[in-house]
């Protein structure tokens, strides 16, 4: 397992969209290219932001992730996990539509510092705290984890604006997608990460 969950955030660290609105129910673009192969393992990232009055969900991931520091004499998934540090390329940010991706980019993550990046801490008693830095501002959080078959699936949300500062990048993206999202943007984006050796 070399190079794993790293695309857990960002988490995703998180988009919202600024594509057709006739999709009113989740957008699931981001399925179909999530699963990555790699020496020992797979992993697959879904992120869900949120726009609309009604808050209807969009997907999306990540092309492009690093992982390192992987404990390989560990004897479980977790113990590999522990430590870790991962990077998250905010440009290769995929919802699967090039013209929301774009608006991603250039109205939301360019607005920020940097990457996403950071570390897991200790898997224990349902949850691992991770080390989360975007937009310059590192923070702990607290996901839940559950063992899946072969791996572990990690789940849990960040908030935009109130965790990572990032009030500059939202109103920018929100701007751009106004009319598309009848008015409102979510500032809390969902994370789901399955790493599987």
């Amino acid at each position: 397992m070399k190079k794993s969950m790293i695309a857990l955030f960002l988490v995703g660290a998180l988009s919202f969209s600024c594509a057709d609105k006739k999709q009113e129910t989740v957008e699931d673009n981001s399925k179909k290219v999530e699963q990555v192969q790699a020496k020992d393992f797979t992993y697959t990232l879904d992120w869900t932001a949120f726009k609309t009055p009604e808050k209807v969900g969009v997907a999306g991931t990540f092309t492009d992730i690093k992982l390192s520091g992987i404990n390989k004499d560990a004897d479980n998934i977790e113990k590999e996990l522990q430590g870790a540090t991962f990077v998250i390329v905010t440009s290769s940010v995929s919802t699967k539509d090039p013209i929301r991706d774009q608006t991603l980019a250039t109205s939301f993550f360019s607005k920020m510092t940097g990457n996403i990046s950071g570390f897991f801490g200790e898997f224990t008693n349902d949850t691992v705290v991770v080390h989360l830095t975007m937009n310059g501002k590192t923070i702990e959080k607290q996901f839940a984890y559950s063992p899946i078959q072969d791996g572990v699936r990690i789940t849990g949300s960040i908030d935009i604006v109130s965790d990572f500062a990032a009030q500059t990048a939202f109103s920018s993206l929100h701007e751009a997608c106004k009319t598309l999202h009848e008015g409102k943007t979510w500032s809390d984006v969902d994370i789901v990460v399955e790493i599987k050796k």
